[in-house]
């Protein structure tokens, strides 16, 4: 998404780069993010730029995209890992930073509570919790299971709730919500959603941008490949 004039409250990122496919893409997955892309380097809080282009002066953080260390200076290496541009992106921009890229998906889900499975949907997911509609509300600390198939396979991870939005509170969500945290001795699961979310930014920019997913500019990022079992 590109905007002109200066708008610090929105957060505002620059990519510099002479890949244009890769800078259309990178845009795209930004906008999901909630990020703004802006073309004018003035206004850019952060400028993401191939390192080897020359700059002039600017005010906003320059972050090197670079395929190999640099001794000195900001820096991310390509192939870009997407949850290492998130918390360098929220590092820079935002003081209270969140540290897990979250997506917004729908996808039904089963609940265990009190020992009973009922129905529920997965509204937004990140690797270390997500949120959920149910018909029931559940307080603060409760304690739950969640079973859900996540691209063709089966995730069954334990869980504690955050909070809960009482039914009709949300517009146009007539359920109540429920916000949990993932509890997990096995870091392998959280590693897994982890990868399982990347994968699916790079996926829904390229969709969205009609970019192949073998196209040379998908290279930048490292994608990750979900293990069969979640």
């Amino acid at each position: 998404m590109l905007l002109g004039g200066k708008q610090r409250h929105v957060k505002q990122v620059a990519i510099v780069t002479r890949n244009l496919e890769f800078n259309k893409l990178l845009s795209s997955i930004l906008a999901d993010w909630r990020f703004f892309v802006v073309e004018n380097l003035s206004v850019a809080e952060v400028i993401l730029a191939e390192r080897g282009i020359e700059l002039p002066a600017l005010e906003g953080q320059v972050v090197w995209l670079t395929p190999m260390p640099l001794l000195e200076g900001t820096f991310l290496q390509t192939p870009i890992s997407l949850s290492c541009l998130y918390n360098l992106l929220e590092g820079h921009l935002f003081p209270t930073p969140r540290r897990h890229i979250r997506v917004f998906m729908e996808a039904d889900v089963d609940l265990k509570i009190n020992n009973k499975w009922v129905d529920g949907r997965l509204v937004s997911l990140s690797d270390r919790g997500g949120r959920f509609l149910c018909d029931h509300e559940m307080p603060r600390g409760k304690s739950l299971d969640i079973a859900m198939k996540l691209a063709g396979k089966n995730l069954m991870i334990q869980a504690e709730v955050l909070y809960c939005i009482p039914a009709g509170d949300f517009a146009g969500r007539p359920q109540p919500q429920i916000g949990v945290l993932f509890k997990s001795p096995d870091n392998n699961k959280f590693a897994m959603l982890r990868h399982y979310i990347e994968k699916i930014c790079i996926e829904r920019a390229c969709a969205r941008e009609d970019i192949p997913l073998n196209d040379p500019c998908v290279s930048w990022f490292e994608v990750p490949s979900v293990p069969c079992t979640l």
